[in-house]
């Protein structure tokens, strides 16, 4: 049986730095994950998004 969990990196939507690695699971949230995390080169909280590796 497959996991539902997958691992992903959220990337800075400024400057494209990706800065996090976290889960999710892809039955309950199929959509692209978005958060305002802080980002250290923009030295501010930005916008990150999920790119898939």
């Amino acid at each position: 049986m497959a996991e539902p969990r997958m691992n992903f990196t959220l990337k800075c939507s400024v400057c494209n730095m990706e800065n996090y690695i976290s889960t999710k699971n892809k039955k309950t949230n199929p959509g692209k994950f978005e958060k305002k995390k802080y980002c250290p080169r923009c030295n501010k909280h930005t916008l990150h998004v999920e790119i898939k590796k």
